[in-house]
């Protein structure tokens, strides 16, 4: 049986767009998580107001700044200290952006900002200097139709971008210097016709690569190569259920940091789906697919892998799911309001 660590020093953050702020949760100081007794409840404890659609956030390595992301004129990002005790922000900065980006993420050092345009084809990168604030655009690089994600990988050397109009993954080096990415991708894969690949996430082995894909309700996982040699298909499976007959428009993964299960959203569905993955050949096995309340386009997962926060954009509430890894399977455990459409989730420890 799965032993939970507690985690009432754990801190929420959800981003409503409509809204333009952030609220930041907690549960119950003291209480067990929600896979265990007794169950937290969980409180918004601020709503920093920022205005602006604000909609993709990242943290730092060191999870000691959040950047934030306006994808309303004038596109720009906010840095925001989060206070290692209550897991408040406050804001450091703002900066411009060379769009409208749709994903963000830093480097592993910390000290590139990568961010994604979706509707401007195009990546980007900028500075974060040594207090963590993020600043002016650097470097710009066109890609291929609609960039959806961007993601530095293990080996910290390497950056990985979907795209998913042409239905291609690309794979630019990272280094040091004023233009931190190669100008041409150094290598790339190129996905099934019509599948979409939205988001990316990697396996903690550091060797296997998961993308979802946002037309075809399906995750695939690639081995990654050596150096610039290319990845290998690994797996491939379907995480929607039979029976579904409505078209795909899937969202989020999430992988646990145990690399045992996969997490995927579905917002035309209202689904969240949990995948077995075999951590020997990296097959999947879909275990559980269970409803969501409408448009459930970002979720996060706790540290321990036990709790998932699910945001509804239409109705403006986040679903605190319980996750039980022996059985695979998810329940609802509470929810509560998170502003007007949310759109990004992510959740961090604190220290104790």
């Amino acid at each position: 049986m799965h032993t939970a660590p507690r985690s009432s020093r754990l801190a929420v953050y959800v981003s409503a767009a409509g809204s333009g702020d952030i609220h930041v949760l907690r549960p119950d100081e003291g209480a067990g998580s929600p896979g265990t007794t007794p169950q937290p409840e969980w409180h918004t404890v601020q709503r920093l107001a920022l205005g602006g659609a604000i909609m993709p956030m990242a943290f730092s390595p060191r999870q000691h700044r959040l950047y934030a992301v306006g994808r309303s004129a004038p596109f720009g990002v906010h840095t925001l200290a989060v206070d290692a005790h209550t897991g408040h922000l406050s804001r450091l900065g703002s900066s411009p952006l060379a769009g409208n980006m749709v994903y963000v993420s830093t480097s592993l050092d910390g000290q590139w900002l990568l961010s994604a345009s979706y509707s401007e084809d195009r990546i980007a990168v900028n500075a974060i200097d040594a207090d963590g604030l993020a600043g002016p655009t650097l470097q710009v690089l066109d890609t291929p139709k609609q960039a959806h994600a961007i993601c530095p990988a293990p080996d910290g050397q390497h950056v990985w971008v979907s795209c998913l109009g042409a239905d291609q993954l690309l794979c630019y080096r990272l280094g040091p210097g004023p233009l931190p990415l190669s100008a041409q991708p150094v290598m790339g894969h190129q996905s099934r016709a019509q599948s979409g690949p939205r988001h990316l996430a990697f396996h903690p082995n550091g060797r296997w690569l998961f993308v979802i894909n946002e037309l075809d309700g399906s995750v695939d996982g690639l081995t990654l190569g050596q150096g610039d040699a290319p990845p290998s298909p690994l797996s491939h499976a379907r995480f929607l259920p039979p029976d579904q007959q409505m078209a795909p428009w899937s969202a989020e993964l999430r992988i646990s940091a145990d690399g045992q299960w996969l997490f995927a959203s579905d917002r035309r569905a209202a689904t969240l789906s949990a995948l077995r993955i075999d951590t020997g050949t990296g097959q999947l096995t879909l275990v559980d697919c269970v409803p969501t309340e409408a448009l459930p386009r970002s979720f996060a997962l706790s540290p321990d892998g036990l709790t998932l926060f699910v945001a509804s954009q239409e109705t403006g509430r986040l679903s605190i799911m319980a996750f039980d890894p022996d059985a695979g399977r998810m329940r609802l455990h509470s929810q509560l309001a998170c502003g007007t459409s949310p759109t990004w989730v992510e959740a961090i420890p604190l220290p104790h």
